[in-house]
């Protein structure tokens, strides 16, 4: 709506970041490092903290895409499932059927083994990945993350990455399960851009959709900081509302007590 006003090939702030437009801000660079270490060490389980809207998911998505190995690559994003319900839908995508309800949880066990082992013996190295696993129960955690983790104990031939993605209190409730607490070798956390690193990441976007002059005020691009606290999804849909307020009132820049003016409607929906 507003792309042609600002002379722009396209709109710069989306509200899905694709992988390739994955801002590499430190800590997310720090973040991929590590879980690529868990994985190339097959040091089993990893964590990956961080609050909503920093890319965590995004950042699961740029390591499945780099890394061609990584298969199969099971994302499960259903912590509200019951255990049964999770263990299912796990071995779904692992042994890549699309039904498995008429076995029992340890037939379908053996064969996540012998699945594992197949692809271990072909040099593939499969990742699980739990999204939202903060949600998790712990009865979720005992009886269908562990038992996965165990697999690994019983063959060391076995190569596979588990990683829990969820908020910070996620390493509290591992904290508090001394089983599962013993099987986690790394912990990735996810924080917000830095001043710096958001006005490099505001100016990047707008000049990947073709911006050629300075839309947004220094004054703008340090507001924008200071109420999104550097989350990138805030970051989005500040600077999106912005540009589109800015079309409406035919503004020439976008000036800091314009961001200021539009927190209160935006900010209570991207937290």
């Amino acid at each position: 709506m507003y792309e042609t006003y600002w002379n722009l090939s396209r709109k710069p702030f989306g509200y899905r970041v694709a992988v390739d437009d994955l801002y590499r801000s430190k800590a997310v660079q720090s973040a991929a490092l590590r879980l690529r270490y868990c994985i190339d060490n097959n040091a089993g389980a990893a964590l990956l903290l961080g609050a909503s809207g920093l890319g965590k998911s995004s950042l699961v998505q740029l390591l499945k895409a780099d890394g061609t190995e990584l298969r199969p690559f099971v994302h499960v994003a259903f912590p509200r499932l019951s255990p049964s319900e999770l263990t299912r839908a796990v071995a779904c995508e692992l042994l890549q059927q699309d039904n498995v309800e008429d076995l029992p949880t340890d037939v379908l066990l053996v064969k996540q083994y012998n699945c594992l082992l197949k692809h271990a013996k072909q040099g593939n190295h499969p990742v699980i990945v739990f999204d939202e696993a903060h949600l998790l129960s712990n009865d979720t955690l005992d009886e269908v993350v562990l038992p996965l983790l165990n697999l690994a104990d019983t063959d060391y031939g076995l190569q596979f990455s588990v990683i829990l993605v969820g908020q910070a209190v996620l390493g509290s409730h591992i904290a508090r399960n001394a089983q599962l607490r013993e099987r986690i070798a790394v912990t990735a956390t996810m924080h917000g851009l830095s001043e710096n690193e958001t006005a490099d990441y505001i100016r990047t976007r707008l000049a990947d959709a073709g911006c050629e002059r300075e839309i947004f005020t220094d004054e703008a691009i340090s507001a924008v900081m200071n109420l999104s606290g550097g989350n990138p999804r805030r970051i989005n849909r500040l600077c999106d509302m912005a540009l589109l307020v800015g079309y409406s009132d035919q503004a020439q820049r976008i000036e800091g007590t314009d961001i200021e003016a539009l927190a209160t409607e935006i900010l209570p929906a991207a937290a």
